[in-house]
């Protein structure tokens, strides 16, 4: 929208400028109702409401000067809206002299000093001085002293006019007028151009003070606009989520970054009480009566809570994450010298999900690099001797001619080594992770592949493991590295085969699910479940809740979602077990990008 266009008189320059226009307009305005007065005024008279009886003598001259300055008003009054910004300032002039010409006339037509209507030329000046300040009331005092001079120089008989001809109807109904003598005319005189000048002083005095403090209210004004604009720019821009809490612990503001963090609109979160919207303060925040405050001994230096995380998606679906937030808590105190606390709190977040996975990532490749090492030594020093001490003993059963027990025992040794050479294989396949080679990978045929590859694993055959692979849904097909996936697929099936070895009910099934961005796989059991104080750390290297397991198995499963960019969430399985639900995107260099943005 265009900025209004204004005037500047000369004392306004370089400072806030005001519009002539309206100035002109209220003038104008004024004038027409003082004209509609005086109207009514001749008709009462012409009624006989005054010294003369109805119609002996019609009023002529207040008629033509009212209707005169009717037009004249109509034409400065549209002068305004024709007139450009810059000449504005002599149509304030133009309206000046119209004033001026109005009250001298009103003067003239009615006796001159002795006129009712003297009052109108002090009200000119004032108009002056609220049109044009200072010069504007001089100027109108200035004509009004000079108009009273002439009358009075005509009330002496120095100058020698027909004021008769000029006179309203009623006046001259009353007889010719007799003048004043010359000192009362003088002194008269004196008194009304002294009064003139006074008020056009004292008024144009007034003025100026009162658009001096206008200036300084728009100064004023525009400084705090300013500074709201700023404070806005800064509360919006911050990348920390802030949030203002009242007495009774209600929210009153919060900035973009807030709803970002939260996942929610500013509707969902002004005037909700904080420990709706942020269940995790409520061990924080103390009620007393009616009054909420959040405790600082709670929060202060910075307090770190773990939420779950709540968003509506663009395809209409909810999504859920795990979130780690900061959380740091001020006492607000008033603009004062003596800043009062005001019993409002600001809440200061910041979501660090992303720096304690990188934390965690940074410990996982330390962790990693101990393995690596570690691996390579077991791999040198044991790997061959075993594969050695597994051969000779083969090699035994089949030259020897033994009784069914030395055989089961060679049988125990070539199965235990083989174990043990399993189990320094997992140590060589997480400690060297290899490079990712990108190819479309139908996960629903991998799945089933895996599957009926597991099939055939003795061990669940000898435990009577039920493994289900329900109906795939949508496409399954995701750029990816075929063999990480693999991996992946492989550890979770064997987990969960293990998990249920021990239960009454030895059940595990697995669905695929092709969604839009992402690929969602599921692998449900029947064991005994995941305690939640388990859960955070079941991906950690060698943390294990069996006896037998070597805790890489998930570790591995970890290191796979990391690089492919998927995730996992843990939960209770409708078998009574474990569910594993993992989601992987269609496309990981979407994912990388986005990634190198943030």
């Amino acid at each position: 929208m265009a900025a209004p266009t204004y005037d500047t008189p000369p004392s306004l320059a370089g400072g806030v400028r005001e519009p002539f226009s309206e100035r002109i307009k209220w003038e104008t305005f004024a004038r027409v109702i003082a004209l509609t007065s005086l109207l009514f005024f001749g008709i009462a008279m012409d009624l006989g409401f005054g010294p003369q009886p109805i119609a002996q003598l019609p009023e002529v001259v207040l008629y033509k000067l009212i209707t005169t300055f009717y037009i004249l008003s109509f034409v400065a009054l549209l002068a305004t809206y024709l007139i450009d910004a810059e000449h504005r300032r002599a149509l304030a002039w133009a309206s000046l002299t119209i004033d001026v010409a109005l009250a001298g006339s009103l003067v003239t037509i009615s006796h001159g000093i002795d006129s009712v209507f003297l009052f109108a030329l002090p009200l000119t000046v004032v108009s002056g001085a609220a049109l044009l300040e200072r010069p504007g009331a001089v100027v109108a005092a200035t004509c009004g002293a000079v108009l009273m001079v002439l009358l009075a120089l005509v009330d002496v008989r120095v100058l020698v006019v027909d004021m008769e001809s000029v006179t309203v109807a009623w006046l001259r109904a009353l007889g010719p007028r007799v003048a004043p003598p010359t000192f009362e005319v003088l002194v008269q005189g004196f008194v009304q151009v002294a009064a003139l000048y006074a008020t056009a002083m004292l008024s144009s005095q007034l003025v100026v003070e009162l658009n001096r403090e206008r200036r300084r209210t728009v100064l004023e004004r525009r400084e705090l606009t300013a500074l709201r604009v700023r404070y806005e720019d800064v509360w919006s821009s911050l990348p920390e989520g802030l949030a203002t809490v009242s007495k009774d612990g209600t929210i009153l503001t919060a900035n973009p970054a807030l709803l970002r963090i939260l996942g929610q609109s500013a509707s969902e979160l002004i005037n909700e009480p904080v420990t709706r919207v942020l269940p995790e303060l409520t061990a924080a925040v103390t009620l007393s009566g009616t009054t909420a405050e959040i405790r600082r001994s709670q929060l202060a230096p910075t307090s770190e809570i773990t939420r779950r995380r709540s968003e509506l998606t663009r395809t209409g679906t909810r999504t859920s994450e795990k979130q780690v937030l900061t959380v740091r808590s001020e006492l607000l105190r008033d603009a004062g010298t003596q800043g009062r606390l005001t019993g409002e709190t600001l809440l200061i977040l910041r979501d660090v999900t992303n720096v304690r996975h990188r934390e965690q990532a940074h410990l996982n490749r330390e962790r990693l690099a101990t393995v690596g090492a570690m691996a390579m030594a077991i791999a040198h020093e044991i790997r061959n001797p075993l594969a050695s001490i597994s051969g000779a003993v083969q090699m035994l059963a089949a030259t020897l001619k033994v009784d069914d027990e030395n055989e089961a025992l060679m049988q125990i040794a070539v199965r235990e080594t083989q174990q043990l050479s399993d189990w320094i294989g997992e140590f060589l396949d997480y400690a060297k992770p290899g490079t990712l080679h990108l190819e479309p990978v139908d996960l629903g045929e991998l799945v089933r592949e895996k599957v009926a590859a597991l099939e055939q694993d003795p061990h669940l055959h000898a435990n009577n493991v039920k493994l289900t692979q329900t109906l795939t849904k949508g496409d399954t097909v995701l750029l990816a590295d075929r063999k990480s996936l693999s991996s992946l697929v492989w550890n979770l099936l064997r987990n969960a085969v293990d998990a249920v070895a021990q239960a009454d009910r030895r059940e595990v099934i697995i669905a695929v699910h092709g969604l839009e961005q992402t690929i969602s796989l599921r692998v449900a059991d029947s064991g005994p479940g995941v305690p939640k104080a388990d859960r955070p750390q079941l991906f950690q290297p060698f943390f294990t809740t069996r006896a037998e397991g070597t805790g890489l198995g998930l570790a591995t499963v970890r290191r796979v979602l990391d690089n492919q960019r998927g995730r996992v969430d843990i939960r209770t399985s409708h078998l009574g077990g474990a569910l594993f639900d993992v989601s992987l995107p269609r496309d990981l260099r979407d994912t990388e990008q986005d990634s190198a943005e943030d």
